[in-house]
């Protein structure tokens, strides 16, 4: 195969790959199993009224680390350096978030828990 068919044919893949992740997650935001996912809360706040800034830095570095990734993997010139800081930078994030969700005190104010079959309301106050 010559080298500007590879290059077509890879970047064929990078398309259909690219439409069918946006085909997914227009399934994922229109499915009725799943109320929690929203699509728009990639990028906005929960109530989606406005652009929420650390949603759009997130959703911004990926899709600029995944276009370095892309570049480089054209030019045959892709590291393991790069694929470990690519997957580690993700990761820290997610471990550094759930830390942080992990240890926050609980809020003060009331708690409202719904089940399939009941509903529990607690209050939540300072700890003492």
């Amino acid at each position: 195969m010559s080298e500007e068919a590879r290059e077509l044919v890879v970047r064929l893949m990078i398309v259909c790959a690219a439409v069918s992740w946006l085909v997914i997650l227009w399934r994922m935001n229109n499915n009725e199993q799943m109320p929690n996912f929203s699509f728009r809360n990639l990028f906005a706040t929960r109530d989606g009224g406005y652009p929420d800034r650390v949603a759009i830095m997130e959703i911004g570095s990926w899709v600029g680390m995944t276009g370095a990734l892309l570049v480089l993997t054209l030019r045959n010139s892709l590291t393991e350096w790069f694929c470990a800081i690519y997957t580690g930078v993700f990761v820290l994030r997610g471990a550094h978030s759930a830390y942080l969700h992990a240890t926050k005190p609980p809020f003060q104010g009331t708690v409202t828990t719904k089940q399939e079959s009941s509903s529990q309301t607690r209050t939540v106050g300072d700890g003492q």
